[in-house]
């Protein structure tokens, strides 16, 4: 499984968002981690539609959690930017794989993928600012 830049910088900015307490502006945000404020714009609306970001416009305005960062994993703001199908992606064919049993990869691919589709469920946006924040601490 490889992520797209476009779902890196969406974790990336989710994290930031969530390291400083849930609300900010596009243009702080972008700042602060090197994400051009144009692609990252982009990236609001269909977390926005997917319930993960809340928008407001205005002088207060900016982006703020829909719902609370440490209920939002990986794997759903993955799902969000590659789609429903990620999940069943395998690195050695073009085509989703259904997980035929006959697939002479089965045996290889589809424990890895399952175990790294484990790891993205069970992290959540919050674990991973926290865990940014503390080794920030112990620098």
């Amino acid at each position: 499984m490889l992520y797209s830049l476009t779902t890196k910088y969406s974790v990336i900015a989710l994290v930031e968002l969530a390291r400083h307490n849930g609300q900010m502006r596009i243009k702080e945000i972008a700042e602060a981690r090197q994400i051009p404020p144009h692609f990252l714009a982009k990236l609001v609306p269909p977390l926005v539609r997917a319930g993960i970001l809340a928008s407001m416009r205005g002088k207060t305005g900016g982006i703020s959690f829909a719902r609370s960062p440490d209920k939002v994993s990986l794997a759903d703001v993955v799902r969000v930017i590659e789609g429903d199908g990620y999940f069943e992606e395998c690195v050695f064919e073009l085509d989703p794989c259904p997980g035929r049993p006959s697939c002479p990869l089965h045996d290889v691919w589809d424990p890895l993928r399952d175990r790294i589709r484990d790891f993205l469920e069970d992290t959540t946006i919050q674990s991973v600012a926290d865990k940014l924040d503390a080794a920030k601490e112990r620098q």
